[in-house]
């Protein structure tokens, strides 16, 4: 693993973070629209997912290589 794959990692996951957290949003609308408290109740955790997506740790090997502290 080199410098250019933990970057790639790194936005990979935002990506599919924001798509998941796009795909959460569009089911929360929907959701409330047809069934208010059950629409919210299954997209909270999809919206959970996504944010933990975009904010996610790096591993320990991208830390190495990039010489940040823990």
């Amino acid at each position: 693993m080199n410098r250019d794959d933990c970057v790639k990692e790194k936005i990979s996951s935002r990506t599919i973070g924001f798509i998941i957290l796009g795909f959460s949003l569009l089911l929360a609308f929907t959701g409330s629209l047809l069934l208010p408290i059950f629409g919210l109740f299954f997209a909270l955790p999809i919206v959970i997912l996504g944010f933990f997506f975009i904010f996610a740790p790096e591993s320990k090997v991208c830390r190495l290589i990039l010489r940040r502290p823990a």
